[in-house]
């Protein structure tokens, strides 16, 4: 089946779906730009392709699946190698026997943000307070990756240093409801309040910090499906728990670790991670991608 069997969508006609709930809640808007471009800028509905999409195609419960890229203006407009295609390809695929329409979206998310503002979100991040704000953690006598607050990597995911996790009041303002802790000296300071888990390591070139990977991606991953927000953290949020946040990304969304880092990056500036957990951090990533 080719691509020509995807109906186009106009951006009014998407809006008018979303805005009525019912319609709404039978329209699957798949966003294939790349990841850090969806986590700018998106529609509030939409979301990144993952594994959940074929068993919701599968129950017959969707009226039509929309595919959305940066700002094509119609499928005959498509790069033969982008993302859009093959997931059209696969849409098409998966519903051919069932109820489901599949279309594209004319103009892409350029072309919906300027007709549907309202209906679309930006959350950028800040790295710092700006300056002159009032904050409780900002004490000009602490170093830089104490000051501030936790950073929001995503929704339900936080990275912060030791002394961010010792500060209730901070914790609780972001909503956190469970702490990974990855150092072997930092304490677990409200093990009353939280969920904790603890990976005991050391921030050095000797050690195998990939060997916790899985554990730690499937407790951020618990936290996740429970509705609640994590507080990954080490000494001073620079290298052992961003390389947890890395890894989490690679795997959670498939992109490559520059693309990741770069995304972190945005949000707290002063990550590092040391030359060891870098090339771990590269081969997960083949591993990852690979397969």
């Amino acid at each position: 089946m080719g691509l020509e069997a995807a109906s186009e969508l106009e951006c009014a006609a998407l809006g008018a779906l979303l805005r009525e709930p019912r319609e709404a809640e039978r329209t699957l808007l798949l966003d294939c730009r790349p990841f850090l471009a969806f986590c700018r800028r998106h529609v509030r509905a939409a979301r990144p392709p993952d594994r959940t999409v074929r068993a919701r195609l599968a129950r017959g419960e969707l009226a039509r699946a929309v595919v959305l890229d940066e700002d094509s203006a119609s499928v005959a407009d498509l790069p033969p190698d982008g993302p859009a295609p093959v997931l059209l390809a696969a849409l098409l695929h998966e519903t051919r026997t069932g109820p489901t329409a599949v279309c594209f979206l004319r103009g892409g998310f350029e072309a919906f943000q300027a007709c549907c503002p309202d209906l679309c979100s930006e959350s950028p991040v800040p790295v710092m307070p700006p300056a002159g704000a009032e904050s409780s953690r900002w004490d000009p006598r602490a170093p830089s990756y104490d000051q501030g607050g936790p950073v929001e990597i995503l929704p339900y995911l936080f990275l912060g240093s030791c002394s961010h996790s010792s500060d209730l009041q901070g914790l609780q303002a972001c909503g956190i409801t469970a702490v990974l802790n990855v150092s072997a000296s930092c304490p677990n300071y409200f093990e009353d309040l939280f969920c904790y888990k603890s990976i005991p390591v050391e921030d050095n070139q000797m050690v195998d910090i990939s060997a916790w990977f899985q554990e730690a991606i499937g407790f951020i991953d618990t936290v996740k499906h429970s509705g609640g927000r994590v507080l990954v953290h080490c000494q001073a949020g620079i290298s052992r728990s961003a390389t947890i946040c890395l890894a989490y990304l690679i795997q959670s969304h498939r992109v490559r670790l520059d693309e990741a880092f770069d995304f972190v990056k945005q949000r707290r500036g002063v990550i590092s991670p040391n030359f060891s957990f870098m090339g771990q951090l590269l081969q997960f990533e083949t591993q990852v991608l690979c397969h």
